[in-house]
C-alpha cells in the first residue's frame, strides 16, 4: 500500500493563457427586480383532501390501468375507491375488481368519472387539496391531453411546464405542472375558457371565483421537513406508519387480489405520511405559509422569517444600484470542492466545520444584515491594504476580527491565489478551481479570498479600491418566534443573534437526544427528540445561504434583450432566451460574503496543516481530510492534527465550546456496527473533486469502507439490487446509508480499493457481476417540453393513450467510445470553424422499459430520430471503466493516470465572459449531455472585446497571419477578418485567437 509522501514545494507554474468566467446579474425590461410569490390573499380554503395514486402499465405510455383514491374531511374519512381505465381492463380483471372492493366497502368508478366526481368536485369546486406521492406524475396518467405551459403576467413562472387537460368538459379548469427539481414542483388550475358561473346562480348574484388550487405532493414535504430522498416505502419507514407500503413485483401482469391490496396501501400510507408531517409542521405554528406552499427545506427558512415579521432586502431597498449588484455578483464562485492527492491511498484525519455557513454568519455578524432596512457603503481602501499586509491565522483566530470581513476588493491579480471559473484542459463546461491567476486588469474578489491569497501566497494582493459594507437600522414590527412550535427554542430576532441561537438550541437537544438514547427512553421521546435537533439544522442551513443567491431561471419563446451588470460597474446589452429573476430573498452580498468566508476557513486550514508539517487529500465545502507524512509516526500525526484543531476551538461563537472544526465519526473504530470512543487509523483514497472513499483496513489488510461518494455515479440505475450484490465482496460493515451509497456503489468502490492496495490502482477489475454487461441505462422523466420533444417521432403514429407523455418515465442510454463504433459517419460542422469537421457524440434514448435489454433495442439517436444498433451501446462495465481515472482539469498533474499531488495553474486571464446562474438544468442535462443552450452565456462586455481585438490584431500583425491560424487551428480567412478593424467577430474566435497569440509570446 502507498502511503502519503510529503509534497514537494512547488513554485509558480509557468501561465497559461485561458478565459475566466464571472457571474453577471441580468436585468431585462419585462420582468420584476425581485420575484415575489403570487398574493393568494384572495383564495379560500376548506378542509377537503383528495388522496389517489396510480398504477400504470409497463409499457412505454405507462398508460393508467388502475388506481385508488380517498377522501376526507379533515381527518374524517369521506370516500375511499378504486377508479379504471376501462380500455387497460379485462372483463374478468372487472369482475375481480368488483368483488374485491364490496369485501372492502370501497366504490368502484371508471378513471373520467373519478375526474370529475371526486378530483374536481372535493380539488376545485369544494376548494380542497390534493396530495399524492409525486404527483406530477399521477396527474399526468389521469389527463386526456397535454400542452406547453406558456405562462402569463399573472403567472409567468408556469413557462416551461406543461398544462393538462384533465376533462372535456370545457368548463373545468385545467392544470399547469412546472418541474423545479427532483423533489419539488408548481402547480396551478388555470381560469377556464367558459363561464364557471351558471346563469341562474348569476341572476341570484352569486359567482363562482377561480381556484388556484391546493397542492401537496408528500415527497416535497418529506424533503422539506425531513431532508428525505427516496420512495414511499422508505419514508414509511422513516415515519413509521401504521400502513406500510406493500411489495408488488405484479406490475404489467394480471390484475390480481394481491395486486389491489398493494394498489390501496399507496394511497393509504401516502395519507398517513402526509397526517404525520403535516402535524409536524402544524407545530411549526407559521399561519402566514401554508403548507401547499412549502417546496423546499429553504422555503421553511423563508417561512420563517416572514413570521418574524422580516421583509425582504430588495423590497427594504429597490433602489440599490445594479451596476453595485453586478460588481457584488462578480465575487460569486460558491463552495471550494477539491483533491490535492489523487489516486493513491494516505492516512488521514477527517474533519469538518461544525454548521460552516450558519457559523460564519455569526461570526461575521450577518443576521444584522437580514433583520437591516438596507445596506450603506463606504471606501476602505486604504484601511484594506493595511489590513492585507498585516494578518496572519493568529489575527483570524481571534474572532473579534470576523465582523470587519464585510469588504470587496478590486486587485490586479499578479499571480494570488484566488477562486477561478475557467474552461480547464478544454472541457466544454467550466468549473472553479483555486489556482494562480494573473490579469492585465483588475477584478473584485470578497476580502475573505484576498486574505486566503496572502495566507497562501505569502504576499498581499495588489489592492486598487475596496468598498466597505454595513448593514442600516432595524426593520421595525419584527416579532419573536417558537423554533418548530418548541417553547424552549424561542427567538427574538431584533435581540442577540438568530444563527447562534439556532444552532445553540440544537447543540442543546442533540445532547437531549444522546442522554435519551443512553437511558432507553421511549421511542416516541427519541423521535420527537430527532424531528426537534432536524428542524433546527434545516432551519439554520436554509436561512444562512441559498436563499441569499436564488436566482430563478425561465425559458423564453425568443431571444430577448437583457441588460447586463458585471465587474466593470456599468451595464451592456446582451440578448438570451433565459430570463433571470432574483429570488424573493435575492442579498447576493450576504451571499458572497458568506460562500468567501467559508474558502477562508479551508484556506486556515491549509496553512496551518501545512505549517505543522503535515498535508491534506482534499476538501468539500466545509470539510478537509488531513493527511499523515508517510515518515511520520502516527502519535505524532495525531499529535500535531489535534493542535491544528484545538486552535479553531477559540473561534467557537457558541454556548457550549468546543470543537469547531471537528473529528468526523469515521475516525473512530467500529464496536457493534457502531463508531466507538476510539480513534482508528483511517485511510482516505482520492480521484477528484467529490470522488473519495475512507476506509478502515481489517486483520487482513483488506478495506473496511466507513464513508465514499456517489459522485459521477447518481445518474446510473442499480444494475443490481442489494439482494444480487456478489458474494466475492464482503457486505458492509456499517448501515449503506451511513456511507451514503447503494449497494452497487459500495461494490464498485470496493473493487477500486481493492486494485489500490494491490499497487494496481489503473487497472480495475470489472468482472466481478454479470449485471455488468447489461447496457448502461439512467432512468428519468420527462420534465418539460424540450425533453418530451426527443419522443415527437415515437409518439407520432400513436393515439394519446399509447404516447410517451409528461413526467413518464423515459430510459437515456449510453454511447460507446466513437473509436468503437463501426461505420459511423456522423459529422457537424463547427460555425466557428467552417472548414473543419468534427464528430458528433450520439445521444441514444428509449422508451421506458425495466429490462435494459428491451431499451437498448428501441434505442435512438435524440438528435436524428434514427435507431441506434445494440453494439453502439456503452455497458456498465464500458460506462464505470474510466471512474477511477476521472481528471481533475483544473488543476496540474491531475490527469487521468497521474498519481501524486496536484498542483496549482497559472492562469493569465485572456478574456472575461460573464454568465448567468450556473446550475440551470444540470439534473437534465446528466441524461442528456452537455446543452450549451442551458448555458447562461452572456458574453464578454464591449469594453472587454474591444480590448481583445486590438490585441489580437496587434498580434496577428507581430506574427503572421499563416503562423497565428496554425497556433490556433484556425481557418486563414478567420484570421484574416480578424486581422481587419471593424469587423464583427464572435467572441469565442476572438478568445481562441488571444490565448494562442499569448502562448506564441
Amino acid at each position: 500500500m502507498n502511503n502519503c509522501i510529503r509534497q514537494k514545494r512547488h513554485a509558480v507554474p509557468p501561465a497559461e493563457s485561458l478565459a475566466i468566467f464571472l457571474r453577471a446579474y441580468a436585468e431585462s425590461a419585462d420582468s420584476p427586480a425581485a420575484s415575489f410569490p403570487h398574493d393568494r390573499s384572495d383564495q379560500v380554503y376548506s378542509d377537503y383532501a383528495v388522496v389517489f395514486d396510480t398504477e400504470t402499465t409497463i409499457c412505454p405510455s405507462q398508460q393508467v390501468r388502475i388506481g385508488t383514491y380517498r377522501v376526507y374531511d379533515g381527518k374524517h374519512l369521506l370516500h375511499k375507491g378504486l377508479f379504471y381505465d376501462p380500455l387497460s381492463i379485462t372483463s374478468a380483471e372487472m369482475r375481480l375488481i368488483n368483488d374485491w372492493a364490496f369485501l372492502r366497502d370501497m366504490e368502484v368508478i371508471s378513471l373520467s368519472e373519478f375526474v370529475e366526481t371526486i378530483l374536481f368536485k372535493y380539488g376545485y369546486v369544494y376548494r380542497g387539496a390534493i396530495i399524492g406521492f409525486n404527483l406530477p406524475f399521477d396527474i399526468s396518467r389521469v389527463a386526456i391531453n397535454h400542452a406547453s405551459a406558456k405562462g402569463n403576467k399573472k403567472y409567468p413562472k408556469m413557462r416551461g411546464g406543461f398544462t393538462f387537460q384533465l376533462s372535456a368538459d370545457p368548463r373545468r379548469s385545467r392544470l399547469q405542472v412546472k418541474y423545479l427539481n427532483r423533489n419539488s414542483a408548481i402547480f396551478h388550475f388555470t381560469h377556464p375558457e367558459k363561464q364557471l358561473t351558471t346563469r341562474g346562480e348569476r341572476n341570484k348574484g352569486s359567482r363562482v371565483q377561480a381556484y388556484d388550487g391546493r397542492f401537496i405532493d408528500v415527497k416535497t414535504l418529506a424533503s422539506a421537513l425531513r431532508s428525505h430522498r427516496g420512495g414511499l416505502e422508505k419514508l414509511g419507514r422513516l415515519l413509521k406508519v401504521k400502513t406500510q407500503k406493500h411489495k408488488s413485483d405484479e406490475h404489467g401482469g394480471p390484475i390480481t387480489t394481491e395486486y389491489l391490496d398493494y394498489a390501496a396501501a399507496d394511497a393509504l400510507t401516502t395519507w398517513e405520511c402526509y397526517e404525520v408531517l403535516s402535524d409536524e409542521y402544524r407545530k411549526y405554528n407559521l399561519p402566514g405559509t401554508p403548507i401547499h406552499l412549502i417546496n423546499s427545506e429553504a422555503g421553511i427558512g423563508k417561512a420563517d422569517l416572514k413570521e418574524m415579521g422580516i421583509r425582504p432586502w430588495r423590497k427594504m431597498q429597490a433602489d440599490f444600484l445594479p451596476e453595485l449588484i453586478g460588481i457584488i455578483m462578480s465575487t460569486y464562485y460558491g463552495g471550494r470542492s477539491e483533491v490535492h492527492l489523487r489516486r493513491t491511498t494516505a492516512q488521514v484525519l477527517y474533519c469538518d466545520f461544525l454548521s460552516m455557513y450558519p457559523t460564519v454568519c455569526t461570526l461575521m455578524g450577518l443576521w444584522r444584515w437580514v433583520i437591516a432596512d438596507g445596506i450603506t457603503w463606504t471606501d476602505a481602501t486604504e484601511k484594506t491594504r493595511a489590513f492585507l499586509e498585516h494578518v496572519t491565522p493568529d489575527i483570524l483566530l481571534n474572532g473579534d476580527v470576523w465582523p470587519d470581513l464585510t469588504t470587496l476588493v478590486q486587485i490586479r491579480p499578479e499571480a494570488d491565489i484566488l477562486p477561478v471559473r475557467a474552461c480547464y484542459a478544454d472541457e466544454p463546461q467550466s468549473t472553479i478551481g483555486l489556482n494562480y491567476l494573473t490579469k492585465r486588469e483588475p477584478l473584485w474578489y470578497t476580502l475573505a479570498d484576498c486574505v486566503a491569497t496572502k495566507l497562501l501566497r505569502g504576499k498581499a494582493p495588489r489592492v486598487i479600491q475596496a468598498l466597505d459594507f454595513q448593514p442600516g437600522g432595524i426593520q421595525p414590527g419584527l416579532k419573536s418566534i417558537n423554533i418548530a412550535g418548541n417553547d424552549q427554542c424561542r427567538v427574538n430576532p431584533s435581540t442577540g443573534d438568530f444563527y447562534k441561537q439556532v444552532i445553540d438550541l440544537r447543540s442543546k437537544v442533540k445532547r437531549q437526544l444522546a442522554a435519551a438514547i443512553g437511558k432507553g427512553a421511549h421511542e416516541d421521546e427519541i423521535a420527537s427528540l430527532e424531528s426537534q435537533q432536524l428542524a433546527l439544522k434545516i432551519l439554520a442551513n436554509a436561512t444562512a445561504y441559498g436563499i441569499f443567491v436564488q436566482v430563478n431561471v425561465d425559458d423564453l419563446p425568443e431571444p430577448a434583450e437583457v441588460n447586463i451588470y458585471g465587474a466593470e460597474g456599468k451595464a451592456f446589452k446582451s440578448s438570451s432566451k433565459k430570463r433571470e429573476t432574483p429570488g424573493e430573498y435575492f442579498h447576493p452580498i450576504l451571499a458572497t460574503l458568506i460562500t468567501g468566508a467559508a474558502r477562508l476557513m479551508l484556506a486556515m486550514t491549509e496553512r496551518l496543516i501545512l505549517d505543522e508539517g503535515l498535508d491534506w487529500v482534499f476538501c468539500d465545502t466545509d470539510s478537509m481530510a488531513i493527511a499523515k507524512p508517510a515518515d511520520m509516526a502516527e502519535a505524532e500525526f495525531l499529535t500535531r492534527a489535534k493542535a491544528i484543531l484545538d486552535r479553531f476551538s477559540k473561534l467557537n461563537p457558541y454556548a457550549v465550546k468546543g470543537e469547531l472544526l471537528k473529528v468526523e465519526d469515521a475516525n473512530f473504530a467500529l464496536e457493534g456496527g457502531k463508531p466507538s470512543k476510539n480513534l482508528h487509523p483511517l485511510f482516505c483514497f482520492a480521484i477528484s473533486a467529490k470522488r473519495y472513499v475512507l476506509f478502515n483496513l481489517d486483520a487482513d489488510g483488506r478495506p473496511v469502507i466507513r464513508k465514499a461518494s456517489a459522485h459521477g455515479l447518481g445518474h446510473l440505475r442499480p444494475p443490481y439490487e442489494e439482494r444480487n450484490a456478489p458474494k466475492s465482496i464482503p457486505k458492509p460493515a456499517i448501515s449503506l446509508n451511513d456511507i451514503g451509497i447503494e449497494r452497487w456503489q459500495y461494490d464498485l468502490w470496493y473493487k477500486i480499493l481493492e486494485a489500490a492496495l494491490a499497487g494496481t490502482p489503473d487497472q480495475v477489475n470489472l468482472n466481478y457481476h454479470k449485471a455488468l454487461n447489461l447496457p448502461a441505462v439512467s432512468h428519468y422523466s420527462a420534465t418539460n417540453p424540450a425533453l418530451l420533444k426527443c419522443f415527437d417521432a415515437y409518439n407520432a403514429d400513436n393515439e394519446y393513450r399509447n404516447q410517451v407523455r409528461p413526467f413518464g418515465f423515459l430510459v437515456a442510454l449510453h454511447a460507446a467510445k466513437l473509436a468503437n463504433l463501426p461505420g459511423r459517419q456522423d459529422y457537424e460542422v463547427d460555425d466557428a470553424e467552417p472548414e473543419r469537421q468534427r464528430r458528433r457524440a450520439l445521444s441514444p434514448f428509449a422508451p421506458f422499459e425495466s429490462d435494459p435489454e428491451k431499451s437498448a433495442h428501441q434505442a435512438f439517436d435524440r438528435l436524428t430520430g434514427e435507431p441506434i444498433e445494440r453494439h453502439s451501446l456503452s455497458s456498465y462495465r464500458q460506462a464505470l471503466n474510466q471512474y477511477h481515472l476521472h481528471a481533475e482539469s483544473k488543476f496540474l498533474n491531475a490527469e487521468s493516470t497521474d498519481i501524486g499531488f496536484s498542483q496549482r495553474r497559472h492562469i493569465l486571464a485572456t478574456g472575461t465572459l460573464y454568465i448567468g446562474k450556473e446550475a440551470d438544468k444540470l439534473e437534465e442535462q446528466l441524461y442528456t449531455g452537455l446543452d450549451e443552450e442551458a448555458l447562461i452565456d452572456y458574453g464578454p462586455s464591449p469594453e472587454a472585446m474591444d480590448q481583445m481585438a486590438s490585441r489580437v490584431r496587434d498580434g496577428i500583425a507581430a506574427h503572421g497571419q499563416r503562423a497565428v491560424a496554425r497556433a490556433a487551428g484556425m481557418s486563414l480567412r478567420d484570421v484574416n477578418q480578424a486581422s481587419r478593424h471593424g469587423v464583427p467577430l464572435r467572441p469565442k474566435v476572438l478568445i481562441r485567437l488571444d490565448r494562442a497569440l499569448a502562448k506564441m509570446g
